[in-house]
């Protein structure tokens, strides 16, 4: 993998200027930095990918959602993208922050993520599609090849996301251009309340309901209740069959992300704990298919 140094010095915007780098301390797919012109302040994002990340994300396509969320005021400027060398530049976003789990439980700052969903989803228009239910199958697949260790009951957690899928595709599915991700740090806002949204390499065609069945996760808006009130600041009502469908994607996206930490436990060299994290997804979602709320969603959906 290029280091930052190497990085830096084969970026044009770069060339002939003296930068300093700063590591950014998270982040579990990619090395990310700041890193800063000395003689100006100016100041830039750098992303180096993360060894092996090829396997599941497809540059191509992040590059140009993220060119289109940048256009859309959604998201950071794109300044330079070379994919070979695995290095993107992108805008600072200045008076901006990282959101944790006490921003996103402010009804103004969801409301703002679900906003710019909802923008998102009726522009962004892309050539590739991973919906939720066939990267389900995809990290089903992985995880059974890569050699780690899986829980005891990975195989029924398999079968009730199975059983989802089927029910939420014999009600049909409208695909639309999607985030898929909902790692709590990517939502930035600022002190007025503004969203932006970073790091859209895993953006595809999908249900939109998927996004939000994936901000309910880490927001902790995942039981019935929870989806029916993010439904509500999205589309303007919590209809039984939208809140169904999501309900079940919460529960199919713990078990796909569990999944994905399980492959990065054993893949990936960036230094935090996926075998831990892989077993706190796991345990949500075997909580959430355990729920009564799950078969009344199977019907309802």
């Amino acid at each position: 993998m290029t280091g930052i140094h190497e990085a830096i010095a084969s970026v044009p915007h770069f060339a002939g200027r003296e930068m300093q780098a700063h590591r950014i301390n998270g982040g579990i797919t990619n090395i990310n930095w700041r890193v800063v012109d000395k003689a100006t302040g100016e100041t830039f994002f750098v992303k180096l990918h993360g060894a092996g990340t090829e396997a599941f994300i497809d540059r191509a396509t992040a590059k140009i959602a993220g060119e289109i969320a940048a256009e859309r005021g959604v998201g950071p400027q794109v300044i330079h993208y070379d994919e070979a060398a695995g290095i993107e530049v992108h805008e600072f976003l200045e008076g901006f922050r990282s959101c944790g789990l006490h921003d996103v439980q402010d009804d103004r700052v969801r409301g703002g993520i679900m906003a710019a969903y909802k923008g998102v989803h009726d522009s962004l228009r892309l050539d590739a599609a991973n919906t939720g239910l066939s990267q389900f199958e995809d990290f089903a697949a992985k995880v059974a090849d890569c050699g780690a260790l899986l829980p005891r009951d990975a195989e029924q957690l398999i079968w009730n996301g199975r059983r989802a899928a089927r029910a939420i595709e014999a009600a049909g599915v409208e695909l639309k251009g999607c985030y898929n991700d909902s790692y709590i740090s990517n939502y930035m806002r600022d002190d007025a309340g503004r969203i932006r949204i970073i790091d859209w390499e895993y953006a595809a065609m999908n249900d939109p309901y998927w996004d939000i069945a994936m901000f309910g996760i880490e927001s902790f808006f995942d039981d019935r209740r929870g989806v029916a009130s993010l439904l509500e600041m999205y589309e303007g009502a919590a209809r039984t069959e939208t809140v169904a469908r999501t309900y079940l994607y919460v529960g199919v996206a713990m078990v796909r992300w569990g999944f994905w930490a399980v492959y990065q436990s054993v893949n990936s060299d960036v230094p935090f704990d996926f075998a831990k994290y892989s077993r706190l997804l796991l345990l949500r979602g075997r909580r959430q298919m355990a729920s009564p709320d799950w078969d009344w969603a199977l019907a309802h959906v």
